[in-house]
């Protein structure tokens, strides 16, 4: 009996610290590098429509993220204490977090450009 604690115990703690290893906020996605050439022949409004676009869908997928990340946190501690089938109820959020990282990399390759363009309010845009 002691033994079948143990396992379950050690189990649990395995579940919870490898759940954090897909399992991401949005805060915490890091901008993918982007190269700035991509958008380079861009005129100043074609660089403001495609950082607008990028933008709009941004709070959508971080919501999400965070919606993905705050249920799995949900299912780790109850799984953790409860039982363990419960952990498998977990699902990745790392394909929307590297969606985020990715627009995140675009914008700021938008900025640089709009910089070097020296487009008129490039400074303001979000990085």
């Amino acid at each position: 009996m002691r033994k079948l604690l143990l396992v379950l115990v050690v189990c649990s703690l395995l579940f919870s610290c490898a759940g954090g290893q897909f399992l991401n906020s949005s805060d915490s996605v890091e901008a993918d590098y982007v190269s700035p050439a991509i958008y380079k022949s861009y005129t100043c409004n074609e660089l403001e429509t495609a950082a607008a676009k990028i933008i709009d869908q941004i709070p959508g997928l971080e919501k999400l993220i965070d919606e993905r990340k705050k249920n799995n946190d949900a299912f780790i501690s109850t799984g953790a204490i409860i039982m363990l089938p419960l952990l498998a109820g977990l699902k990745s959020n790392k394909e929307e977090a590297e969606l985020l990282a990715q627009y995140k990399g675009n914008i700021r390759a938008i900025k640089t450009a709009a910089m070097t363009n020296g487009c008129e309010g490039a400074g303001y845009m979000p990085q």
